[in-house]
């Protein structure tokens, strides 16, 4: 069972990542389309930094985190059955299968419609087939990304974690009787990019399992506060050196390493954040948006990144800097009101399509 304590602390969690996600998402300045490309790469080092702090660094915890708490959250009321399994499998449908299926076919037909108007399909329309032009199995490889990323692309975290969650009984067998040598495994194959299948990925099984563990062995996500002060003082030199070593040939050990104590540091700052009323009360009320936030932000971050330099100025030193840290911000505050707005005008359709959340 999960305390009162603990399952606030999960809720805290919900909505900052997200935005995580979405800085993750706006790191690149310049964006290809088919004919030609728009933004500039032409960067100042103070722009650089940040948006390597920003996006390479500190966000990096959110997807890590999120596959955390999925795998603590399935186990930590699972009592082993078949009936409960079911059970378990049955509600995921809800939550993640109807989701998934409605936001990349949304996405598959907005992007059809797109590529059917002249005066804009260039912007819509890579180097591959257009949709018009697709056979079945580009439709089903479009949808699942059975050969890479959905075409909903920040969709293959749900992907994966649904494959997660039909595997779950393996992972549970497996970090109950032989954790270390399976953490090592899955921890090596990770930071040295060896992992060898495509989905789901390493760094899914690897925090998945680790959430699992917790679930399984009745430990608390949060039983690491005691160190809190020590995890901090290890996590800002790695968070600085990552930023400084961006392009050294070791910084995928180091970046890897380091998000591991990163999302330890995430979980920590939770009990000071419960200390801070408003701000506790305002995470947990944006958390009911996450979903929505999460799954609508693309397109829609590309549109706007894409009118933004098409139309404004980039010579100024600052301006990439200010759209950088602006657009993700503004996009997740309208996607906020818009949320509200339909859990008014039509709460039920806004359920289905964000999985009950």
């Amino acid at each position: 069972m999960i305390d009162n304590e603990s399952s606030l602390r999960l809720k805290l969690l919900r909505f900052p990542p997200i935005i995580g996600v979405i800085y993750i998402h706006a790191y690149g300045t310049v964006i290809h389309y088919s004919g030609g490309s728009l933004g500039t790469a032409d960067l100042n080092s103070l722009t650089n930094v940040i948006r390597i702090l920003l996006s390479e660094g500190i966000a990096r915890t959110a997807v890590p985190l999120f596959f955390l708490m999925s795998g603590y959250l399935f186990f930590a009321t699972f009592h082993w059955s078949q009936q409960t399994y079911l059970n378990k499998i049955l509600s995921r449908l809800r939550s993640l299968l109807i989701p998934f299926l409605f936001w990349n076919l949304a996405a598959l037909a907005f992007i059809a419609l797109a590529q059917a108007i002249p005066s804009i399909q260039p912007y819509f329309t890579g180097l591959g087939k257009k949709i018009a032009e697709y056979g079945l199995f580009d439709y089903v490889n479009a949808v699942f990304g059975l050969k890479g990323y959905p075409i909903a692309y920040h969709f293959w975290f749900i992907r994966d974690l649904m494959l997660l969650v039909l595997l779950a009984p393996a992972l549970a067998a497996i970090v109950r009787f032989v954790p270390i040598p399976f953490f090592l495994a899955v921890y090596v194959c990770w930071v040295t990019e060896s992992w060898p299948i495509s989905m789901p990925a390493a760094v899914g099984v690897l925090f998945f399992s680790a959430g699992a563990l917790c679930g399984v062995k009745g430990q608390s996500l949060f039983a690491f506060d005691r160190f809190a002060k020590l995890i901090y003082l290890a996590y800002v030199p790695l968070l600085i050196a990552d930023v400084v070593w961006y392009e050294a040939w070791f910084n995928v050990y180091l970046h890897r390493t380091g998000l591991i104590v990163g999302v330890l540091a995430a979980l920590c700052v939770t009990k000071q954040i419960l200390r801070i009323p408003w701000l506790c009360k305002g995470l947990v009320a944006l958390g009911g948006a996450s979903f929505f936030v999460y799954a609508a932000h693309e397109p829609l971050l590309g549109i706007v990144r894409m009118l933004a330099f098409k139309y404004i100025p980039l010579d100024g030193a600052y301006t990439m800097l200010a759209l950088y840290l602006g657009i993700p911000l503004l996009l997740v505050a309208v996607l906020v009101v818009c949320h509200r707005i339909l859990s008014t005008l039509c709460p039920r359709p806004l359920s289905l399509i964000t999985g009950g959340r």
